[in-house]
């Protein structure tokens, strides 16, 4: 869906809440990204408990390479990255 909407130029604000059973891969599209400011990849609302019974999905190794093909861009429009509390607080040589 997001190669048909030229993602990749057109998005500027992801949120993935309640999307606890993907692995990432589907933000690919947006490798590379200009025009994105905003990604929440919290999977949770806001003012919802972060905890996610079971783990969620979202795979590290499959979204940092896509959000660092952004961040590495000369000119990029981030300002915002929201990552998933799974990925916060533990070590990861990943992030």
């Amino acid at each position: 869906m997001m190669v048909c909407i030229d993602a990749v130029n057109k998005i500027r604000t992801l949120k993935l809440a309640g999307c606890v059973n993907i692995t990432g891969q589907g933000v690919n599209p947006l490798r590379g990204s200009m025009v994105l400011k905003q990604i929440d990849l919290s999977l949770v609302e806001q003012h919802e408990s972060s905890k996610i019974i079971p783990d969620p999905a979202i795979c590290v190794a499959t979204v940092v390479p896509i959000l660092d093909s952004i961040i590495g861009r000369e000119g990029n429009e981030l300002i915002h990255i929201q990552l998933p509390k799974k990925w916060r607080g533990g070590k990861n040589e990943n992030l």
